[in-house]
């Protein structure tokens, strides 16, 4: 995000059978992208297609031979392409257009399309491939019978119109061929193979790395932080004091919920767990890795945020010290950074490579790290918009269990007493296509 050319556009546009993952890697790229700070959007032809020809389009609507439908099909993947230019030259920096785009002759036309709308446009080609039947099989049973195409079909019809509807499409199917002279990564199964071709670039580089990690399996994600501090008592920031006695209290009931929640040794030993370097929550882990026996990991990267020359004061302290930033941080949290120490944006940096790492996972995660470190993390899950980060609800003494699918997220919050050990739970489900339907105006723009 820092030191890269912001005024070059990327372009990125998939290609691929259905239920081949497109949208899936779509929503993924668009999530971190605007996780980093990009302005990154994606502009799905189905949704045109639905919007302007309506929801009972069945396989027929989708024969290569179906002159009437092609042309209408064809106008709705222009209208989208027009949009993502329009979006781009408004101040956008990424344009993702996800869409089968299984020929030559349409990949042709778009990149000639971008090309005389931008000069150095850089345009990426995402072919997601996927020859695993029980893959293919999951895909439309998790994301593709629930859509508005079946609303009125039971499940047993909606997954042979849809079957029906990739042979369709695989009587035209051409892969991209090194003789198109595109830039393109091609992915086998999601993730489990991939090829890079004539890719070049800062950020295109880090799409790669991103696409490497990514899978579909489900796993839990546990976020808690430390236990009270003695500096959460004198209400004062940075510093590296030891948990409180409620602190430790609180150590020894979450070593007690985790124990619940991983009842085997074959499922102790597959967690990934995570921590900082920092006493308040190196203590706490290891209360909680000798009840599981297992070993924490403890990361720098995980730290809290770095205050500067702020570390150890109140913020009635920094107010009468330092009044000016006081009311800059007041005004601009998120962009704000202490005297010779970090702000929001740093730490998203900071910690990029956390989360490749939970993306690469396929077993349950870990993290007890701080109040900084896990808005930005739960932010990235929940797609929350930049500015919203440094104001995120993460409360002590609260473990946040995350389980990411393919296009939602849910959320089970576990309050636990550290004196009592008693717990209350609050779940959420939060789907990523209603947040962002909620904050657009247009439905073709989701």
């Amino acid at each position: 995000m820092q030191g890269c050319n912001r005024s070059q556009k990327i372009a990125i546009c998939t290609v691929g059978l259905p239920a081949r993952g497109k949208t899936y890697i779509s929503r993924k790229l668009n999530r971190y992208f605007n996780w980093l700070g990009y302005k990154s959007r994606v502009f799905i032809n189905g949704n045109y297609r639905r919007e302007i020809c309506g929801t009972e389009c069945n396989s027929l609507f989708f024969d290569p031979h179906n002159e009437e439908a092609q042309k209408a099909r064809s106008d709705c993947a222009k209208m989208a392409l027009q949009d993502l230019i329009q979006f781009l030259k408004n101040g956008g920096d990424v344009g993702i257009l996800d869409g089968t785009n299984i020929t030559k002759e349409r990949r042709h036309q778009i990149e000639n399309e971008l090309k005389s709308s931008f000069n150095g446009i850089q345009t990426l080609w995402i072919e997601s491939i996927c020859n695993d039947s029980k893959v293919i099989q999951n895909n439309i049973r998790l994301t593709k019978i629930n859509n508005p195409d079946y609303c009125n079909m039971n499940s047993e019809q909606a997954t042979i119109d849809f079957l029906n509807r990739i042979k369709m499409y695989e009587q035209i199917y051409e892969t991209i061929t090194d003789d198109e002279n595109l830039s393109y990564i091609k992915t086998m199964n999601v993730g489990a193979d991939i090829i890079v071709h004539q890719v070049f670039g800062f950020l295109l580089s880090k799409i790669v790395s991103f696409i490497m990690n990514l899978h579909t399996y489900p796993r839990p994600i546990y976020l808690s932080r430390h236990g009270e501090s003695q500096y959460n008592v004198d209400d004062r920031v940075g510093g590296d004091s030891d948990l409180s006695q409620l602190g430790e209290m609180y150590a020894d009931k979450l070593a007690d919920f985790f124990y619940q929640e991983f009842p085997t040794k074959e499922i102790k030993n597959d967690i990934i767990f995570l921590t900082s370097t920092m006493r308040r929550a190196v203590h706490t882990s290891d209360v909680v890795a000798q009840k599981l026996e297992i070993q924490p990991l403890q990361l720098k990267t995980l730290d809290e945020i770095n205050v500067g020359i702020c570390d150890g004061m109140t913020y009635t302290e920094i107010a009468q010290k330092f009044p000016n930033d006081f009311q800059e941080r007041k005004i601009n949290k998120l962009g704000y950074r202490y005297p010779r120490g970090e702000s929001y944006l740093d730490l998203i940096s900071r910690i990029e490579p956390v989360i490749f790492e939970i993306e690469r996972s396929r077993q349950p995660v870990m993290i007890i790290a701080h109040q900084a470190i896990l808005r930005c993390l739960y932010a990235y899950f929940h797609q929350n918009e930049i500015p919203e980060v440094p104001t995120l609800d993460i409360p002590l003494h609260c473990v946040i269990k995350l389980t990411p699918a393919a296009y939602f997220c849910d959320e089970k919050r576990v309050l636990i007493n550290p004196q009592t050990g008693e717990i209350s739970i609050k779940e959420e489900y939060v789907q990523e296509f209603v947040r962002s339907k909620s904050k657009q105006k247009s439905f073709i723009d989701l």
